[in-house]
């Protein structure tokens, strides 16, 4: 018959490895969770992003001018994370045809949206190469137009912006001062 130390210490270890067993599923599981609410939280942020630049390039090509401008409703971390929003070209250089990623650092979401152009322009996101877009300006007030946003900002509201470009409509965002 054994020592009663050594089946102390036996079952002992028996129940701290459980113990750790358990915890590591849970804490597996609570990962898996908080990754699934930042994918939503990513994937509302595009879309977001993506209706209100549509809206913007509906408007703008429709009342003219040389710029306009929309402040977006854009939280300002992602469950207390920073995050940035790129609009891009899909595929790059086609027009009309605009991609929206939100991403953390760790995590991305995708959201594809086709900009309705309601002129005989083409649409462009900013920085695109091979476009009359291809080059940032500065817009009076807002500052440089670009294709990515970081968010939170140090100050300021985030804003998309567009303007009529070498025949061409240009899309990016920018932070308007308060």
């Amino acid at each position: 018959m054994p020592s009663p130390v050594v089946t102390h210490a036996i079952l002992t270890s028996v129940l701290l490895g459980v113990m750790l067993a358990i915890a590591a599923i849970f804490s597996s599981l609570l990962l898996t969770r908080q990754l699934e609410n930042i994918n939503l939280a990513l994937s509302e942020v595009a879309e977001s992003a993506a209706r209100e630049t549509v809206e913007l390039v509906s408007v703008f090509t429709l009342g003219g001018g040389g710029y306009s401008y929309m402040a977006m409703t854009l939280p300002g971390t992602l469950a207390g994370q920073p995050y940035e929003i790129l609009l891009s070209e899909e595929p790059a250089g086609a027009g009309n045809a605009l991609k929206v990623t939100a991403k953390l650092q760790i995590y991305q979401q995708v959201r594809v949206v086709v900009t309705p152009n309601f002129g005989r322009e083409p649409v462009h996101a900013v920085g695109t190469p091979g476009t009359s877009c291809a080059e940032p300006v500065e817009i009076p007030g807002l500052g440089r137009i670009s294709n990515r946003i970081l968010l939170p900002l140090p100050s300021g509201r985030p804003v998309v912006a567009a303007y009529k470009y070498g025949g061409s409509i240009c899309v990016g965002f920018a932070a308007a001062r308060s």
